[in-house]
């Protein structure tokens, strides 16, 4: 039976009490025996409850003090010694620090799991790109809306900086889909389930930055052609470089098209020429 708390809007609780399908989440992270993963917000255990019968150690994240201490409660340390609950806003945690003492002390990548609150989902996905060299994988519930996004393709409505930001450094995989009656409060969308699996030598530092200050530039004036909604970019970061049709050119990229029209691996042809640094890096 799980334990009751009144969800709190500020939060942004919803509560998963669907078992079934905290199972299947659970097994999509697929966990090895002496992996560490972090939980993060995991409100009344429906998640945990599954995640501490597994040979690993859990480090479980949660803002609610209400929860927390049911948590406490129902998996006591005495019986689950592999497992820590820490309060905390997880916007506030260092999961850099955190990721690589877990590296250094084991030898494993860091796992993530959770049921994201809606208001911090895109805040806290852009923090883990910027660290997916220290991470393996992420088993996320989200909004329907936001999880498409992750894998929207070329041309479509949904597809644009966060579905690229994401490719630069991991795989996306939307799984399934979870209706508003699977949790207490119902909320007012539909959730998704997916999978981030984080790429061993994805982009990071300036050469990550680099690339997401081209996204936002184009993706400004997503509508516009881009030999003109690169000369902003262009201005501002390559004063030197004056012919930004002859750059797309080079590119392969015909300078009439527009930003959600480029696959990925065009807007990384478009980066390498304007920052040779990358030529020999993934992706």
């Amino acid at each position: 039976m799980l334990c009751s708390v009144a969800p709190r809007k500020r939060w942004g609780q919803h509560f998963l009490h669907n078992r079934s399908i905290a199972r299947r989440i659970v097994q999509l992270l697929d966990v090895q025996p002496g992996a560490t993963v972090l939980e993060i917000g995991p409100g009344t255990g429906v998640l945990t409850e599954y995640l501490v019968s597994l040979p690993i150690r859990l480090i479980a994240v949660e803002i609610d003090k209400r929860c927390l201490e049911l948590l406490q409660k129902r998996f006591p340390t005495s019986s689950f010694p592999h497992v820590e609950f820490i309060h905390a806003d997880i916007l506030r945690v260092n999961i850099t620090t955190l990721a690589q003492q877990v590296l250094q002390q084991t030898g494993k990548k860091l796992l993530l799991i959770g049921n994201l609150p809606y208001n911090i989902s895109s805040a806290l996905l852009f923090r883990l790109f910027h660290i997916a060299r220290l991470l393996s994988k992420a088993v996320f519930m989200l909004q329907r809306e936001l999880a498409q996004r992750l894998v929207a393709q070329p041309g479509s409505r949904d597809y644009g900086i966060l579905r690229l930001a994401c490719w630069a450094v991991a795989q996306a995989q939307l799984h399934f889909h979870v209706a508003p009656s699977a949790f207490s409060p119902p909320p007012a969308v539909v959730s998704s389930v997916v999978t981030l699996s984080f790429l061993p030598h994805a982009w990071t530092g300036e050469l990550y930055e680099g690339f997401l200050k081209l996204l936002h530039a184009v993706f400004q004036h997503r509508r516009k052609q881009l030999h003109n909604s690169l000369r902003y970019y262009i201005a501002h970061y390559h004063p030197s470089l004056q012919d930004t049709e002859e750059l797309l050119r080079q590119a392969g990229i015909a300078p009439d098209r527009r930003a959600e029209e480029l696959s990925p691996e065009e807007f990384v042809a478009l980066y390498r020429l304007l920052s040779p640094q990358c030529l020999h890096a993934h992706p």
